[in-house]
């Protein structure tokens, strides 16, 4: 990479987006272009970023994203939130501006296209051992529209000189670069908000239900090295060394609520739920192969989380 070549970051105010702008900041300080969808107040550590500020769909605005640019972070997409679902309506946007996205970086001479999708795509799929090669079988709106901009983008990538790499990232938590309200509906957040807040760590489900996990600066960590290393086109799965039932989860949050606050919340969940689920492991064994290896410090950022929503809500 050169400075007159940067990288375009979109969704650089977002969940996992924010960390990265972050991270590639302290590592190229001259070389990142956040996009932003409307104007905000920069962190002291992004003080000397220019972003690009607008709706990407707009001809203009995305065209002053992507010149001189040599890689494309593509990160402004809905994340998946049970509480907050996308409409249809949204995710048919999102699918129209990312292809859109897409084929104008080809057009401009943008060397790497990088989308960061979902585990979402594999719906059914989602049992037993699952890789990098295990096919889709999306059973949601959500899940199916992630998978239908993978599609189309490995289009784009066979039409053009372009790399286009497609990671499907798991489940991830963390404290946010930007405070966002609507993180707090995730389920690790709120598990910490309700630590912070109460002596009660509440699950609407009978907690059987598994969640593959990744802490945010492991997620980020392995996205910088996407991001950068040369990458052959194609899809990669990022995700966590474990699964874990969701009472585990929501046990490992009281452990750390009992060391860092000093008082030791109970567990409850829903007993009228008898739903039945089928237990998963994640691999992602082509990031290995290529040697961009995957953290597991589940506990220390467990625990940054913690301290953040006493800050933000014991007050």
């Amino acid at each position: 990479m050169s400075a007159s070549q940067p990288i375009l970051i979109t969704g650089a105010a977002g969940h996992v987006g924010g960390r990265l702008f972050q991270q590639l900041v302290a590592k190229y300080p001259n070389q990142v272009r956040p996009a932003f969808r409307q104007q905000l107040e920069l962190p002291p550590w992004a003080k000397n970023q220019s972003p690009i500020i607008g709706d990407l769909g707009d001809d203009t605005v995305q065209r002053e994203a992507l010149t001189g640019v040599s890689t494309v972070v593509h990160l402004a997409t809905r994340g998946h939130s049970a509480s907050q679902q996308p409409t249809v309506d949204n995710l048919r946007s999102e699918l129209s501006v990312t292809c859109a996205l897409a084929r104008a970086a080809a057009n401009q001479g943008v060397q790497k296209f990088v989308f960061v999708s979902s585990i979402h795509v594999f719906g059914d799929a989602l049992v037993g051992e699952v890789n990098d090669d295990t096919t889709p079988l999306p059973t949601t709106d959500y899940g199916r529209s992630r998978l239908a901009i993978e599609n189309e983008l490995s289009t784009v990538g066979v039409d053009t000189a372009m790399q286009v790499v497609i990671v499907r990232m798991t489940n991830t938590f963390g404290v946010p670069a930007f405070p966002r309200q609507a993180l707090w509906n995730l389920l690790v957040h709120d598990l910490c908000r309700q630590a912070a807040l109460t002596n009660r760590l509440i699950l609407n489900t009978n907690g059987t239900g598994y969640r593959n996990m990744l802490a945010l600066s492991d997620a980020v960590d392995a996205l910088a090295e996407v991001v950068v290393r040369e990458l052959p086109s194609g899809t990669y799965l990022l995700a966590g060394s474990a699964t874990y039932q969701l009472r585990h989860i929501a046990e490992l949050v009281k452990a750390q609520a009992q060391r860092l606050y000093a008082k030791s919340p109970t567990v409850e969940i829903n007993e009228m739920d008898i739903t039945q689920h089928a237990h998963f492991t994640l691999h992602s064994r082509r990031l290995a192969e290529y040697g961009i290896t995957i953290g597991d410090r589940l506990t220390d950022e467990l625990a940054q989380l913690l301290h953040y929503a006493q800050r933000e809500f014991a007050r």
